[in-house]
């Protein structure tokens, strides 16, 4: 008999506690998943709930959280595409049943799970730094603004700018270090180096 996880087991029964847990453990993933695609949030959050909307219409079909995870990574990836072409939308079931070949297969749609954690993981290190800091690495890095209109905005001179960014930036990189990553730490260079 197959073991299932307890996020599995919870869909299964019909358990509200199962699709909870599946909400917090995927809802902002999947929210910054469909904004690489829309660049708008509201349609986002829009096609995330339907996501898990399908997903609840389909939750005896998954056995593994792989499956789950492919599901709703997938789902969404197509209703962003739908979003943007306009066409109809995939049958769910279809997707559950390609799973492993579109996961694996979708080097795109993977890149963009990575990315999506990856900046997750960022932002949850960010809300740990000093206010200053944090202002300072969102103007920057989220909001794209230059060294010198954080220093208007902020009424600051650019040497402070620089400094705290620098500060920023350091910590962040010792603590995506400290969770075990060099993998995490080398994508957060990309990601600074993109900027």
């Amino acid at each position: 008999m197959k073991t299932h996880s307890i996020l599995i087991d919870g869909l299964r029964k019909n358990q509200e506690q199962g699709l909870t847990t599946a909400y917090r453990q995927y809802n902002k993933k999947l929210l910054l998943f469909a904004m690489r695609y829309l660049k708008n949030r509201e349609i986002a959050e829009e096609i995330v709930s339907d996501t898990f909307v399908k997903m609840w219409r389909n939750r005896l079909s998954f056995d593994t959280d792989e499956k789950l995870q492919a599901f709703l990574y997938i789902c969404t990836k197509n209703a962003c595409l739908n979003h943007l072409r306009k066409p109809a939308l995939l049958d769910p079931l279809e997707i559950i049943e390609n799973t492993d070949f579109a996961l694996s297969k979708d080097v795109d749609a993977y890149t963009k799970i990575i990315h999506a954690e990856l900046i997750m993981m960022i932002n949850e290190e960010v809300a740990r730094l000093s206010t200053r800091q944090r202002e300072v690495f969102e103007m920057s890095f989220f909001e794209g603004l230059t060294v010198e209109e954080i220093s208007k905005r902020l009424a600051v001179s650019v040497d402070v700018v620089y400094a705290n960014r620098s500060r920023a930036l350091a910590i962040l990189r010792n603590q995506l270090k400290l969770k075990n990553s060099l993998f995490i730490s080398t994508l957060f260079c990309v990601l600074v180096a993109q900027q």
